[in-house]
């Protein structure tokens, strides 16, 4: 199980979203200690991880969809 990160200190992107590859990968890397934290906080209380990590997924969609839909900037 991981620490808790603070949610708090989310890092700022050093790579533009033109330089779409670098962008991501930090996203990405900012995302996976709070991403594991979440899902550890389900499965302690009574989720199954798969479960709460679909879910998870499921509303990252939704996110995606909606900011397609509305016309809103990713």
């Amino acid at each position: 199980m991981s620490l808790m990160p603070d949610f708090d200190r989310v890092p700022v992107p050093h790579h533009p979203p033109s330089e779409f590859l670098s962008h991501d990968a930090e996203a990405r890397t900012a995302l996976a200690p709070l991403f594991e934290s979440l899902l550890d906080r389900l499965v302690m209380a009574g989720w199954d991880r798969r479960t709460a990590a679909s879910a998870l997924m499921f509303h990252a969609a939704a996110q995606v969809s909606a900011l397609s839909r509305d016309g809103r900037p990713q």
